[in-house]
């Protein structure tokens, strides 16, 4: 049955691409989606793969699917401290490429993760030629483990976790899930949970460790562009003329027409309320500052702050990359998106990094165990419709003590639960001794 999968699943996987096809050209045609190149992901190795200098020492791929994976992988990878030439990063999306590009483009070789046919991953591998192959949260691709398998290169699994809905997924073809995570020389999972869900996927109990979340072990990199811009949209906000700014980050789409009604009504009370949206697809700016001006609000767009005007802006919409972490700075209260639509929430680390009070809504079964722990140690809120939403804003906008006790306990959660980098780097070792030290070439 397995080898019969094996040779279906290219099919499978072929079909699957044609009927997305026409869903993915209507999404990137309506500003949803941003294309990524087709041809690179097939297999056409791009210039930078093809012209790589000798091999001077074992070489090491991580892939990192998008925005999160790249930027939990930061540390990781300073730690690692490797050569630039024996370092090589792929992402999936086009945002996702463009945050490694900003974070790694000085100490790693950065590209599009091919599509899981053998033919396109065979010749990526060959390129590259690594000593280890590195995934990470739940990137399962049977091809490209199939053909890591036959090289003989060591593979590892990193900040590992199966959420509800993956577990689901991947239990019904436990037979072929469980012969993937025997490719794996390491799984280093995120929690106990997901510690147990791998071993009930199949996972050997004694390669499958918790090692905590790579997220927690966070140091907000130095942006001085970042730093400045977040300072200048402040300013034009209101903030040193005692304005109270409310940011809601990596929303998606169907959660900005609920925090603009809430906004509405918050600013009937709170004239000096302002308010900054950051799209989780910087893509989809247009449509959501369009939104915005139809309730008549003065809309301020991140790459127009240069632009002279007089008129002060009741909302910003950031339509960049790479600086939402800094805008956290100027926020009195954070609202974290992808949790009032079922889309599974987003990483809280960033906000309470700088003490900031954070609310989420009850759609965060993506970070459900970081989620846990900022609720355990009241470092942050959740919500369970708009309506309640609505109204931890207006306690918490009537009580800036009890913002400031919320920000100090975030803060505290992410202090608490680091460590994960350095439990990491050693299961790296005991797949690779030679990775990180070259002088054991």
């Amino acid at each position: 049955m397995l080898r019969l999968l094996y040779h279906l699943y290219p099919i499978l996987y072929t079909l699957s691409l044609l009927l997305y096809a026409p869903l993915y050209l209507a999404r990137i045609l309506a500003g949803k989606e941003q294309p990524v190149p087709i041809l690179l992901r097939a297999g056409c190795l791009p210039r930078r793969l093809l012209e790589l200098p000798p091999k001077r020492g074992p070489r090491v791929w991580i892939h990192a699917v998008s925005v999160g994976e790249a930027n939990s992988i930061r540390m990781l990878v300073q730690q690692m401290d490797l050569p630039s030439d024996r370092l090589y990063i792929s992402t999936t999306t086009q945002t996702g490429q463009s945050v490694a590009k900003r974070l790694f483009s000085k100490q790693a070789t950065v590209f599009f993760f091919p599509l899981d046919w053998r033919t396109s991953c065979r010749r990526y591998l060959q390129a590259i030629d690594p000593d280890l192959v590195i995934l990470t949260e739940t990137e399962l691709w049977p091809s490209f483990i199939g053909c890591v398998k036959e090289t003989g290169t060591p593979l590892l699994l990193i900040n590992g976790r199966f959420s509800d809905r993956s577990f689901e997924r991947y239990r019904r073809i436990k037979f072929l899930t469980k012969s993937m995570l025997d490719s794996f020389c390491k799984l280093g999972m995120q929690s106990r949970e997901d510690r147990e869900r791998a071993i009930q996927l199949g996972g050997r109990s004694d390669r499958v460790h918790r090692v905590g979340n790579l997220k927690f072990d966070y140091s907000l990199p130095r942006n001085p562009e970042a730093i400045q811009t977040s300072r200048k949209l402040g300013q034009l906000l209101g903030k040193d003329r005692g304005r109270v700014i409310w940011v809601c980050g990596s929303t998606h789409e169907g959660e900005e027409e609920i925090l603009l009604n809430i906004f509405l009504a918050l600013y009937r009370e709170f004239d000096n309320l302002r308010w900054v949206v950051a799209p989780r697809h910087p893509h989809r700016a247009d449509a959501v500052a369009e939104l915005l001006r139809k309730s008549s609000l003065n809309v301020l767009r991140r790459s127009q702050i240069e632009e002279p005007s007089s008129i002060e802006p009741h909302v910003a919409v950031l339509d960049t990359i790479g600086e939402l972490a800094h805008l956290y700075e100027i926020a009195d209260v954070v609202f974290v998106g992808g949790s009032l639509t079922p889309v599974g929430g987003h990483n809280l680390i960033e906000a309470a990094h700088f003490k900031k009070p954070i609310l989420f809504g009850p759609h965060m079964e993506n970070f459900k165990e970081m989620a846990g722990f900022f609720l355990r140690s009241y470092g942050a809120l959740q919500v369970h419709s708009s309506k309640e939403l609505e109204t931890k804003m207006k306690e918490l906008l009537h009580d800036p003590s009890a913002r400031t006790w919320l920000g100090q306990n975030a803060r505290a959660v992410v202090r608490q639960n680091q460590g994960a980098v350095r439990r990491t780097l050693d299961l790296i070792l005991e797949c690779s001794p030679k990775m990180i030290h070259p002088e054991n070439d």
